[in-house]
């Protein structure tokens, strides 16, 4: 079994902006997937991270630099493969679009090993469990949007079967802020685990005051709360702060995520599979969190596909903390097997089940 092809294929959703977070709102959102076709006719699907990047530049480092380098290669030998991928793309520099191409890449090549294999990826990964904790995502800013309405949002997914839910803060004034945090609070109840993401947009002094109000509220972590360049200063966040530091999704590859870990800027590891480098770079930050005896949640915020793969390395992680489920960003799904991501009690859920990510997407029906 060789790979013979590699397809990318640019697909555009358009957003309503009558939702933000604390940072921007999008008027659309840019999907790209990337397919690896085998001699006998398996394929498998990855999808690259693209907010804020342009989904041609991430196309063309697949198209002309990373997949040539894969046909003509047994997909069995997956980890052989990203290895000479990784080492030979070095004076490419391994973070930004690199990185997110190699992590499309690695995803499709899981898929299709799976595939092979007859196997579900979490199953080849070695599993850990069959039920994975997930977490409403959601609680966006919006035009005429005020705390009753927030509050009925975040209570109407606790109905649907999730325990926890994430919020954004950082939008408007901290005294707005905690309106909204005490009215979902009280909404969803103490026994849920209550998460609010800044989105990068406060400084040192900023977060900790913010901190230090929604105390009262029972958070369970702080996201993203200042610049992810800012180390040292996340870093004091996170040792000063009486809420957990969570982060950081934007960041790829493990050397940056060492960083984080070695200098305790974080309490939660997180990060994406569609741009650290895939569930074989996830698998290490995960092993190098456990290490340090930290938590990890793997964020996922884009189509059905990475919900999946997201799912899957999950289950294999003895240290999972939680996965990330969008209320709002569910490309694709229409695409999966009926009821695929159905939570279960308190947000459990299965990854998709059957071959590599459980998933029958092909580039032609698309």
């Amino acid at each position: 079994m060789k790979i013979q092809r590699v397809v990318t294929k640019h697909m555009a959703f358009e957003l309503d902006d009558r939702f933000w977070n604390s940072q921007q709102r999008w008027a659309k959102k840019d999907i790209v997937l990337v397919f690896i076709e085998t001699d006998n006719g398996l394929v498998g699907v990855g999808e690259g991270w693209t907010p804020g990047a342009s989904p041609k530049a991430l196309m063309q480092t697949i198209d002309e630099d990373v997949g040539p380098r894969l046909i003509g290669q047994d997909p069995r030998y997956h980890t052989k493969i990203f290895a000479e991928v990784w080492k030979t793309t070095a004076l490419n520099a391994r973070r930004g679009i690199l990185s997110i191409a190699l992590s499309a890449v690695d995803l499709a090549l899981w898929d299709l090993v799976g595939k092979a294999l007859q196997a579900p990826v979490y199953q080849l990964l070695g599993a850990f469990t069959d039920q994975v904790p997930c977490y409403a995502s959601a609680g966006l800013y919006g035009k005429g949007k005020d705390e009753k309405a927030l509050a009925e949002e975040m209570q109407a997914y606790v109905a649907q079967g999730f325990r926890d839910v994430k919020m954004k803060v950082g939008g408007v004034s901290l005294e707005e802020d905690v309106k909204r945090v005490k009215a979902v609070r009280d909404a969803v109840g103490p026994n849920a685990r209550l998460m609010v993401d800044a989105n990068y947009t406060l400084n040192v002094p900023k977060s900790l005051k913010m901190a230090q109000a929604f105390e009262p509220h029972e958070i369970y972590w702080l996201e993203a709360p200042v610049s992810p360049d800012d180390v040292s200063g996340q870093a004091k966040v996170n040792a000063l702060s009486p809420i957990p530091v969570c982060g950081n999704e934007t960041e790829t590859g493990i050397d940056r995520f060492r960083e984080l870990i070695t200098h305790r800027a974080v309490e939660f590891v997180q990060f994406d599979i569609a741009a650290c480098g895939g569930i074989s770079e996830g698998r290490r930050i995960a092993d190098l969190a456990a290490a340090f005896h930290l938590p990890c949640t793997l964020h996922a915020s884009s189509t059905g596909i990475l919900l999946a793969a997201s799912l899957h390395l999950a289950a294999s992680l003895p240290n999972l903390d939680s996965v990330e489920y969008h209320m709002f960003h569910q490309w694709l799904f229409d695409k999966c097997p009926p009821n695929a991501f159905k939570p279960e009690a308190i947000g459990l859920v299965r990854p998709p089940d059957g071959p590599g990510f459980g998933l029958e997407i092909h580039y032609d029906d698309l």
